[in-house]
């Protein structure tokens, strides 16, 4: 029932956030400065590529350093405005709108109540007291509606300890940067802070290498996908189609969001050992002989041999080869190539093979046709505890019904969390 009060919600996030930026606005007059546009310019770069630490479990981004000079030198109503129309990436226009709306509403919102309080606690004059003092109020507004978000947008949402835990951990580097970045502005200007920034991109635990690598991994995946395709076209439909629904899944299932964006790619080599299967097997329209049966089965086995030839980041190789390579396991332990049973069985691999036999049943085949939706979720039902993990099954059916009721169709999927920092 409460999930329907979150596009509302979501609405008046925005809402508030537009009414304070206006208020502001008269209240204290329009100037202008061609460097917001530079830091306007900053925000958009960072909003695409957030630092992410894979050792230490969690995310930081430098969204509030970046804001930090607006806050200090221009008005609560341009650090608003930057951050809610600043600090985002081309990806979220894939959202649904009410995600969209909250994520700039929030932003929004924070930024300009923290630089309400930077001003109140003396500004830039009591700068040892008054910067962190605003940090605290950006990351409790922000992190106070994203909680409130979520209890409106999942019904099963509920209050873990270990996220004011991560939240306390990036207070005092967001603290420090933003000095470091007023420091550099205050003395070198809007160059000082472009070559702050970018400095703090390379130092920081090698992350232009970083972002290189993941540059690469994508094109790699694209140039996969074409030669896919030129195999076998619904191949590489089912490939996109499983990482879309797999990624949903995982979301439900509380997955870790630091990996999130790791099992988004590897879906995609989920039965990249197909390449290998003869055509006349993979495009076969009638049944199998057991011979060709015995051939197909060697697909995962072949896509772990595949990917050792791929030169993956630590932090993605376990994954990619245990989504390849277990993806037909079955959950009481009669699947191949190895027999695994229950949580013995990856929880990558058991997210993929609910997607995986979704899309099988109601995807486009040379032998037959799509399944009905009804007959679908009652045929996954049937296998659940046998052939897929029960628990994982009943999630998926709850996404589909809910968003086949709410008539946005089985492929209307929300491809990034609520939260934005």
């Amino acid at each position: 029932m409460r999930q329907k009060l979150f596009k509302p919600y979501a609405v008046c996030c925005a809402a508030a956030a537009l009414l304070f930026q206006i208020a502001s606005f008269m209240a204290g007059g329009f100037s202008f400065d061609f460097r917001l546009i530079l830091i306007l310019i900053l925000l958009l770069v960072n909003a695409s590529y957030q630092v992410v630490s894979v050792e230490s479990m969690s995310s930081f981004s430098i969204t509030y350093p970046l804001l930090f000079p607006a806050i200090a030198f221009f008005s609560p109503a341009w650090a608003s405005a930057l951050a809610a129309f600043g600090a985002f990436s081309a990806d979220e226009f894939r959202l649904d709108w009410p995600i969209f709306v909250y994520n700039r509403g929030a932003l929004g919102l924070s930024a300009g109540l923290s630089a309400l309080a930077f001003h109140a606690l003396g500004g830039t004059a009591a700068l040892p007291t008054a910067l962190p003092g605003a940090v605290l109020v950006y990351s409790a507004v922000n992190h106070g509606l994203f909680v409130f978000g979520s209890y409106l947008r999942f019904s099963d949402s509920k209050f873990e300890w270990f996220f004011l835990v991560n939240v306390a951990k990036t207070l005092i580097p967001s603290v420090a940067l933003s000095a470091l970045f007023f420091m550099a502005y205050t003395r070198y200007d809007i160059l000082g802070l472009i070559v702050a920034f970018f400095l703090f991109v390379v130092v920081r635990s090698g992350a232009l290498l970083g972002h290189l690598e993941a540059n690469y991994r994508l094109s790699l995946i694209r140039a996969l996908l074409r030669a896919t395709h030129a195999k076998d076209p619904t191949l590489m439909r089912h490939l996109e189609n499983v990482a879309y629904y797999s990624k949903r899944l995982a979301k439900a299932c509380r997955y870790p969001f630091w990996k999130l964006h790791i099992l988004d790619e590897a879906a995609y080599f989920h039965d990249i050992g197909k390449l290998e299967i003869d055509d006349s097997i993979l495009k076969k329209a009638g049944k199998l002989t057991p011979e060709e049966y015995e051939e197909m089965q060697s697909h995962p086995v072949r896509g772990i041999e595949f990917l050792k030839e791929v030169n993956l980041p630590p932090s993605h190789k376990a994954i990619v080869e245990s989504i390849a390579g277990y993806h037909h396991e079955r959950y009481d332990g009669t699947g191949y190539p190895h027999g695994l049973k229950g949580e013995e069985i990856p929880l990558e691999a058991r997210i993929v093979a609910v997607a995986d036999t979704w899309d099988a049943m109601v995807g486009e085949r040379c032998y037959r046709k799509p399944m009905p939706i009804a007959e679908a979720i009652a045929e996954l039902r049937r296998v659940k505890g046998t052939q897929l993990d029960p628990e994982l099954v009943e999630l998926f059916i709850q996404i589909i019904e809910n968003d086949h009721q709410d008539r946005q169709g089985v492929r209307v999927f929300n491809q990034n969390p609520v939260h934005v920092l």
